[in-house]
């Protein structure tokens, strides 16, 4: 968990902490209302740099702002003067303290869904879901000539799962590769329209054999509708494929806390001096 603590980082509440420990929240209500106030600023900020806002001392937004990032960004109240704003997500994890490089060459065809080829080569077969044009929280957003292709239903005929992967036969079953003992379902499809061979350069290798699926009910549950391209990360891919760079940290936290600091602190001194009757 990532987390911001505002009652250690205000030198005029750490001065008092025990004299209003003794009055309770009762004998300083404005300062626990400047408080609450501060905290709430601090989780807007916070929040702002989560939808794609800039934020001093980190160098760039986000490329893909997240509304889950942003709702995952919370006030806890501990006590009358003691606020803590924190995030449980992973990607505010992964933002704050950065990430090694990935070699997905080593790690995704030896996971629980990898399957061993008829050649022994362990694979995976990853799906890549699609936003249409203007949709925000997606890693990828497909151009909007590529949308214009693919959103009449009538032409571009949707695929469905006939045969969930977890319901397959023996005869649809693939030897586990990192337990070979183990066995792991294929999917079957009823399969409609595929893009191919569409002639848009910029775009063609990612969105290449892209189709549209269709949601259905499994289990009580709604499988995902959207559009889809599939692609096959193998012990064997190429050298120089499937290597995610590495990520530096950005220390948010830290950002946030310094841009809020002297609004923070203003506020809560003159909230004490209003209590005190200084």
């Amino acid at each position: 968990m990532i987390k911001i603590t505002i009652a250690q980082d205000n030198p005029y509440l750490e001065e008092l902490q025990f004299q209003l420990a003794k009055l309770g929240a009762g004998g300083m209500p404005r300062t626990a209302e400047a408080l609450a106030k501060g905290a709430g600023f601090i989780r807007e900020t916070w929040v702002g740099f989560a939808k794609g806002g800039t934020l001093p001392g980190i160098r760039e937004p986000l490329k893909r702002p997240s509304g889950a990032y942003a709702r995952s960004i919370r006030v806890h109240r501990n006590g009358s003067f003691d606020y803590e704003i924190s995030s449980d997500a992973k990607i505010a994890e992964l933002i704050e303290n950065g990430a090694e490089e990935l070699d997905m060459k080593k790690t995704h065809p030896y996971g629980p869904r990898s399957r061993v080829s008829k050649k022994g080569i362990p694979y995976l077969i990853v799906p890549f879901r699609w936003g249409t044009p203007k949709t925000v929280g997606f890693k990828n957003v497909m151009p909007e000539a590529v949308y214009n292709m693919v959103k009449n239903k009538k032409q571009f005929r949707p695929s469905r799962v006939t045969v969930s992967a977890d319901k397959a036969d023996a005869a649809h079953t693939t030897p586990n590769a990192r337990s070979p003992s183990k066995m792991v379902g294929r999917a079957k499809y009823k399969w409609g329209a595929r893009l191919s061979g569409i002639g848009y350069v910029d775009h063609r290798r990612h969105v290449e054999g892209m189709v549209s699926m269709e949601g259905q009910v499994e289990g009580g549950k709604k499988r995902a509708s959207g559009y889809f391209t599939f692609r096959v990360i193998s012990a064997n891919s190429p050298q120089s494929s499937w290597v995610k760079p590495a990520m530096p940290a950005r220390h948010v936290t830290k950002a946030v806390a310094e841009l809020a600091r002297g609004a923070v602190n203003a506020m809560v001194e003159t909230a004490i001096r209003e209590d005190l009757g200084v």
